[in-house]
């Protein structure tokens, strides 16, 4: 009984002994996958297979917690299944021919991901790796491709030439076949970091931009010069458009008013004495405003008028009239 006594005195240890060794065998058979990740458990250092479909292919664990058998007979291989950047680190000093022969050395970068986990497994297994074989991959469809292409089209004043998105893609469908296929990665973009130039090329670069703006320069002063003479040609048959209109429409006045003068003329032939004193007054009118001291000498037409009785208009002298017959007296 004391035995028995003095080993319950001992249970908060005996308890905490007991949950510990329930905790390090949870956690031997027990394994938790991130959202980020994806998880493989390796049997003997071979994958567990599941049935797809009636064929047997490589399980891929969900994120959350799972069951394995104790190590050393299952592992769990993990890796991250985020779309991770890398950085070409061999080449980036390398001297790539284009198409018009100039050299020029280009960093890429590449994006890519765990496509096939089971293909990467057996090839790569490991991100350092993975990257190496991205390395001589990237490195020969980009040799292949900026040899097809000109300099211009890589670097151009004139930014419809640039091509660079197209040559982007076209080394990302050289590249993801093969990625996938031999090491089941999946690369999902390669692009240009940087676009330089060997110290030599350079001023035959410069040159070359130079000639291509004197070429364009040139172009525009000659479009200018086309416009100018252009303009000036359609601003003559303007003006001689509206002068032929004008004159046209200035003898037709001339005309109105000749024919209106004529009209008047024949008027004031009927009546001269009439048309010399509307002339003389409309002299005055135009000479004389209110409040007009003049001192003249009223013998001088118009002035003339303001002598007494000038106004009194004289009847015109007609033809002398016979006087009348006698008339005979009767007897």
């Amino acid at each position: 009984m004391a035995d028995n006594r003095k080993l319950w005195q001992h249970w908060p240890a005996m308890t905490l002994g007991v949950l510990v060794a329930a905790f390090f065998g949870t956690a031997l058979v027990v394994f938790q996958v991130d959202e980020n990740e994806l998880a493989v458990v390796m049997r003997f250092d071979k994958p567990r297979a599941e049935a797809v479909n009636g064929a047997e292919a490589i399980k891929v664990y969900p994120p959350g917690l799972h069951v394995k058998w104790p190590y050393p007979v299952e592992t769990v291989w993990k890796h991250d299944g985020r779309i991770q950047s890398y950085e070409l680190t061999r080449g980036q000093v390398e001297q790539i021919p284009t198409a018009d022969e100039y050299q020029i050395i280009v960093t890429t970068y590449v994006l890519w991901r765990v496509g096939d986990p089971a293909v990467f497994l057996k090839a790569v297994k490991d991100t350092a790796s993975a990257e190496q074989k991205l390395d001589d991959i990237v490195r020969s469809a980009r040799l292949n491709v900026l040899g097809r292409h000109n300099l211009t089209e890589l670097v151009n004043v004139d930014p419809a030439k640039v091509k660079l998105p197209e040559i982007e893609k076209e080394i990302l469908t050289a590249v993801q076949g093969q990625a996938r296929e031999k090491y089941g990665i999946e690369v999902v973009f390669t692009g240009f970091k940087q676009i330089g130039v060997p110290e030599d090329v350079t001023g035959k670069i410069f040159a070359r931009m130079q000639a291509e703006r004197e070429r364009k320069s040139k172009a525009y002063r000659d479009e200018g010069r086309l416009a100018a003479r252009q303009i000036e040609e359609r601003a003559k048959l303007t003006a001689s458009e509206l002068l032929t209109t004008a004159e046209s429409e200035a003898k037709g006045i001339r005309g109105e008013g000749d024919r209106a003068a004529a009209e008047y003329y024949a008027v004031f032939g009927q009546a001269p004495e009439l048309a010399a004193f509307l002339r003389k007054l409309e002299s005055l009118r135009s000479m004389v405003t209110e409040k007009t001291t003049l001192v003249l000498d009223t013998r001088t037409a118009p002035f003339d008028l303001l002598q007494p009785g000038a106004t009194e208009l004289q009847p015109a002298a007609g033809p002398a009239r016979p006087p009348p017959a006698a008339v005979p007296e009767k007897k």
